[in-house]
């Protein structure tokens, strides 16, 4: 019976107790704060359903401020009410009751809370502020500056301000600044620079800075968030070949996530004609681009191209080549030398030489000189037309003709005739005819190919008996 009486007060006084949809938890213990100071409360906000809150400050203070008035929350959801308490230097050192006020704008519950604030006069070393810049990507430069301020009433000596930085995986760095000595109320600034090492991870980072003095220490955090990003380093080399270049690009990413990578490089009309490599992804005009695609944070890609220029090298010497052959194989006077008749060399047989020249330099010449060599084995008898200076050596004797005003693809020819002093047996080479002009300043001597007298037989000796000389 007295077990039942029992169950029966304990079910009224859980009816009778005051049951809510949402939770707010508030630091049970006072919140000390210094003069000068800024301090960071964390109110807790709990929900098993979902609930949209609204939180007002009953009894506002200029210093102290809210992240937000309003939360909402889904169902089985935590959130944070931030409180900032930053006292100035006139704020009047107390312990101060705060109010907040939760009401519910869905069920229209209410929850009362209180803060206890104690303001107290700071009569430390401080790390008055931290403020940071830069722009937050991988190899980008970080610049902080450090404010430290002596709040005592004296001169503080022998000051340690260490600072570090850590990734959200790791400490990068850590440094360290002395300040020998700072008057009271007096401030020290800090300039530090640092650069983010490639690939740095993205996420928070965080900037602990502590301050030393007396045996006391204080210390100020900030944070800044890197950003995921892709940085390309772009290494170029540029190498000469016998007839153009070559060129290869290297590209790195050295940021922290995967990109595309582009490419562009401007070549003239020429390089482009002579262009030889990987095709580019797009062309315009003079501009060639290349886009490298899913380059990872660390990975490596190169592109080469190449602008050989041997093929008009080579259609240059064609060219040059063939306007050699025109201007000294076709725009000449050519010279040939040949013998009408075609006979066994026999003593006193008679042969004419013909030396025939034509004007192929497309104008008029108006001089040239014809020379041919009569061995002294013949013996020479004047031909028809003009007749040729003789000059007699041992060897024999030189024919030269003096001609004027050759017309343009005029030919003309000269003719002597010879007597062999002796039969010989077979055919004999006869010396070169050849001609000579000026082609503007330059003279230019042309020689007829080789022309032979006689036939060829191997009966010879039987028909017409050995060689006869005559005496």
């Amino acid at each position: 019976m007295r077990t039942k009486y029992a169950f029966f007060v304990m079910a009224i006084l859980l009816l009778s107790a005051p049951s809510f949809a949402f939770i707010v938890t508030v630091p049970d213990e006072t919140i000390n704060v210094a003069i000068g100071s800024s301090r960071q409360i964390d109110i807790r906000v709990d929900s098993g359903i979902p609930e949209d809150i609204q939180f007002t400050i009953l009894d506002p203070k200029p210093w102290i401020t809210q992240d937000t008035t309003r939360i909402r929350l889904n169902g089985d959801e935590t959130k944070d009410l931030r409180i900032f308490v930053t006292p100035s230097a006139d704020t009047q050192p107390s312990v101060y009751r705060i109010s907040l006020l939760a009401e519910s704008l869905i069920s229209g519950e209410t929850q009362k809370k209180f803060i206890f604030i104690n303001i107290n006069k700071l009569d430390i070393v401080d790390v008055e502020r931290v403020i940071i810049s830069g722009n937050f990507t991988p190899t980008s430069q970080i610049v902080i500056l450090t404010t430290i301020k002596n709040y005592k009433a004296r001169t503080v000596q022998n000051i340690r301000v260490t600072s570090s930085i850590s990734a959200p995986s790791s400490k990068l760095i850590e440094f360290e600044q002395n300040i020998d000595s700072l008057d009271s109320g007096e401030t020290k600034n800090f300039t530090y620079t640092f650069t983010l090492p490639p690939r740095s991870e993205s996420g928070l980072y965080t900037i602990l800075t502590m301050v030393s003095a007396e045996g006391e220490t204080s210390e100020k955090t900030r944070t800044f968030t890197v950003l995921s990003q892709a940085q390309f380093a772009k290494e170029s080399k540029k190498e000469p070949l016998v007839f153009g270049y070559k060129k290869s690009t290297t590209v790195t990413n050295i940021g922290n996530s995967e990109d595309d990578a582009l490419l562009t490089e401007t070549l003239s009309g020429l390089d482009a004609a002579f262009y030889s490599g990987e095709q580019p992804t797009t062309m315009k005009g003079s501009e060639f681009a290349w886009l490298l695609k899913d380059i990872k944070p660390g990975e490596s890609r190169t592109m080469a191209f190449r602008v050989d220029y041997s093929p008009l090298f080579l259609f240059i010497i064609v060219i040059l080549i063939a306007g050699w052959v025109f201007f000294f194989k076709v725009r000449i006077i050519k010279v040939k030398k040949f013998i009408l008749e075609k006979k066994f060399i026999e003593e006193g047989e008679e042969f004419t030489v013909g030396v025939e020249i034509a004007n192929s330099t497309g104008k008029k010449v108006e001089n040239a000189t014809v020379k041919d060599f009569v061995p002294s084995v013949f013996e020479i008898k004047e031909g028809e037309g003009p007749k040729p200076a003789r000059k007699k050596t041992a060897a024999g004797t030189e024919l030269v003709w003096k001609i004027k005003d050759i017309h343009k693809n005029e030919e003309r020819i000269l003719s002597y005739k010879i007597m062999p002093v002796f039969g010989v047996h077979g055919r004999i080479r006869l010396p070169q005819a050849s001609v000579s002009f000026h082609r503007g300043k330059k003279e230019m001597e042309i020689r007829s190919p080789y022309t032979s007298i006689g036939i060829e037989t191997e009966n010879y000796g039987e028909k017409k008996g050995v060689l006869k000389r005559k005496k």
